[in-house]
């Protein structure tokens, strides 16, 4: 077990915060409940949104590795019936959030403690400041406080001896502008700009359906906006599509070079591409068209024309919250001892695409824990979007962080109801 400049352990009762209601922030409230700690779950739209707006698409994993056996007894304790599916099917985002998600949120453990459309605006702690000379363990001690902005309950203050955040990595992301800075007036235009890709739950044709779309950015969600386009594609819809991408962005993104070859394969002339530095500015025409002004390599600029923006830039972990350290602990490994003296340790920065380290989830704000997960992956094995791959790797930080709170190194709910529904005890 880590050793820290604070104790983690965390006797229960105690009330745990968890900031996202997606697979990782169900899957956690559902363990701190098995082990009698009370949770309030808050999200800014609803439980699993992000699994029901990858809609038809498959999640690229079987049911075994992005379910776990706590969530299964939990649903089959509220209704005898379920019968738990097969390890081995691999669901769309929809059908894992109807047939897993969902039904968990819905038993008795959890669903009087989500507040859906409850964004947290705020989170600190309640009587001593960040940058107070203090020691950490004094720092550990104080409760947390968060400021909820309810949509139907106004804003509020809710309190917690302890945060999960499980957000995730699609929190918040960069601008259009080049290295990842903000366009001029992209803020006041962002919500206009197209929001779903093609196979999207709440995507409507009539968006794409004989207009010129311009696509800016080189992610994940880019590449996939492109390519379902692609197949989307009818010559006779009359729609076409430039992505303007970052110079140099193939050479060193695998998922952007594998877009490409799509595209010159497909042969398709409706698809363009254009390689700049950044979007410098975003307005709109007399004739109530997009006009980008684009910075191209040699830094000269040229105004692009298009009926719609589809921005999908880089994505970034969120830097926590000011009122708090949430910088990665420097754990290198669980063999390695922290400092035992330090009061304000020297950080490691994470970043929301990297593989998480063993407890890469300990922040240097005591009782503050991220657990990181990635929405999407390219996997290159079978050349598809694979949702599902973050969700095992979440599933591991959660049995490790409660490992680490309740002071069991050994502690493993997820192989003990494992052993129980086997066994018919549930």
């Amino acid at each position: 077990m880590i050793e820290l400049p604070w104790d983690p352990e965390l006797d229960s009762p105690a009330t745990l915060a968890i900031i996202g209601a997606g697979p990782i922030g169900i899957e956690a409230a559902i363990y701190a409940r098995f082990l009698g700690y009370f949770v309030s779950i808050f999200d800014m739209r609803r439980v699993a949104h992000r699994m029901l707006d990858w809609n038809e698409r498959t999640l690229g994993c079987p049911v075994s590795a992005c379910t776990s056996p706590l969530g299964h007894a939990a649903i089959k304790s509220q209704n005898p019936d379920y019968v738990l599916p097969n390890p081995d099917t691999v669901w769309s985002g929809k059908e894992y959030a109807d047939q897993y998600l969902l039904p968990l949120a819905k038993t008795d453990l959890l669903f009087d403690d989500i507040h859906f459309l409850s964004p947290v605006s705020s989170v600190s702690r309640l009587r001593t400041y960040r940058h107070e000379e203090i020691d950490a363990q004094t720092r550990c001690e104080d409760q947390f406080r968060l400021v909820v902005e309810g949509r139907h309950r106004g804003t509020w203050v809710s309190r917690a001896d302890l945060v999960l955040d499980c957000r995730g990595a699609w929190e918040t992301t960069s601008g259009m502008g080049p290295g990842g800075g903000l366009a001029i007036d992209e803020l006041t235009h962002r919500e206009s700009f197209l929001k779903h890709s093609p196979l999207d739950r709440k995507f409507e044709t009539k968006q794409i359906l004989g207009k010129h779309i311009g696509v800016v950015g080189a992610s994940d969600r880019a590449c996939l906006f492109v390519q379902e386009f692609l197949e989307w594609l009818d010559p006779s819809s009359s729609s076409r599509l430039t992505w303007i991408l970052p110079c140099e962005s193939a050479a060193h993104h695998l998922y952007v070079a594998r877009t490409l070859e799509r595209i010159e394969a497909a042969g398709k002339t409706e698809i363009q591409t254009y390689p700049v530095l950044g979007v410098e500015k975003v307005s709109k025409s007399d004739q109530d068209r997009w006009v980008l002004q684009l910075l191209l390599e040699d830094e000269t600029t040229v105004e692009f024309h298009c009926d719609g923006i589809a921005s999908f830039p880089y994505l970034r972990s969120t830097s926590g919250w000011p009122e708090l350290d949430c910088r990665t602990y420097p754990i290198q490994d669980c063999g390695e001892k922290a400092p035992s003296q330090a009061t304000h340790p020297q950080p490691v920065e994470s970043h929301a695409t990297a593989e998480p380290t063993d407890w890469s989830f300990v922040t240097c704000e005591p009782g503050y824990y991220r657990l990181q997960t990635d929405g999407l992956r390219w996997d290159a094995s079978s050349e598809s979007w694979n949702a599902g791959v973050g969700i095992g790797l979440g599933l591991e930080q959660i049995r490790r962080v409660f490992s680490l709170i309740v002071g069991r190194e050994t502690l493993d709910l997820y192989r003990v109801m494992a052993d129980n529904l086997e066994e018919g005890r549930v």
